[in-house]
């Protein structure tokens, strides 16, 4: 899909990953954000701001911070509090990441597009898993929790291909914790959504298999008896896939 020259609005997120997204941040700010430049203190001052409408006046942030590190403050404003916090700054991080990710050329960005789980992958496997606790233990022959424990472990990523191409091209990759909304891996397929991402590596497709995920690829550096013969270096007939680290997506429009 053809990039606009209007900027790009996030009407519904389904995915996102803060971590990665304050870490690009940060690097792009040089290591870190300068709070007293005058753009940053009009920034902190409108957070400030939207927190005290949503809680409903009299929110003071040098007060809420030193109640806090006290231990004096209520537990019933200090929780709510907090979840408007989060909620304002994972707001104005959104905001930012688009503003800087639309416009660096190093973030690869998919508009309109679905995708599925590789074909007896790991992703796959993680996605019907769950539809297996519905079924009686006594009636499956293996320990289901032992397999899961086995297969999936303590596994953060899982990868996805793009609806729409005969012969992928790049694989997405997703953090199972960055899903908002009560959102999850399955609902991926259902969606056509725009995703930001940045190239971490490659692989083959037959890497994404289970049998074939943990198996070590050999260096394609390294010549053969042949080529050292006759000094003719072989076209290897291997294909890579680009692989994409997924930091958000959604629903987008172009205003």
């Amino acid at each position: 899909m053809a990039k606009s020259t209007n900027s790009p609005k996030m009407v519904k997120v389904v995915y996102f990953d803060e971590t990665a997204a304050t870490d690009y941040i940060t690097i792009q700010n040089g290591g870190q954000i300068d709070w007293t430049t005058t753009e940053n203190k009009e920034r902190l001052a409108k957070i400030i701001a939207e927190i005290d409408v949503q809680a409903k006046g009299g929110f003071n942030l040098f007060s809420f911070i030193k109640a806090s590190i006290s231990g004096n403050a209520n537990a019933n404003i200090d929780t709510n509090t907090s979840k408007l916090i989060k909620s304002t700054v994972t707001n104005t991080l959104l905001t930012d990441y688009i503003s800087i990710a639309s416009k660096d050329k190093n973030i690869r960005q998919f508009h309109n597009d679905g995708v599925y789980a590789p074909e007896n992958s790991i992703s796959m496997y993680r996605m019907y898993s769950s539809y297996l606790n519905i079924v009686p233990k006594e009636q499956i022959p293996i320990d289901l929790e032992g397999l899961n424990n086995a297969l999936l472990g303590e596994r953060g990523y899982y990868q996805m291909l793009l609806n729409g191409e005969k012969d992928p091209s790049c694989v997405l990759r997703f953090n199972i914790n960055a899903f908002k909304n009560d959102y999850s891996l399955a609902d991926l397929s259902k969606m056509n959504l725009s995703y930001f991402g940045v190239k971490v590596g490659q692989c083959t497709k037959e890497q994404l298999s289970l049998e074939k995920e943990f198996e070590i690829r050999p260096s394609t550096n390294t010549p053969n008896v042949k080529e050292i013969v006759t000094g003719e270096k072989g076209k290897s007939s291997t294909r890579f896939l680009d692989v994409y680290d997924i930091v958000l997506a959604g629903v987008m429009s172009i205003e």
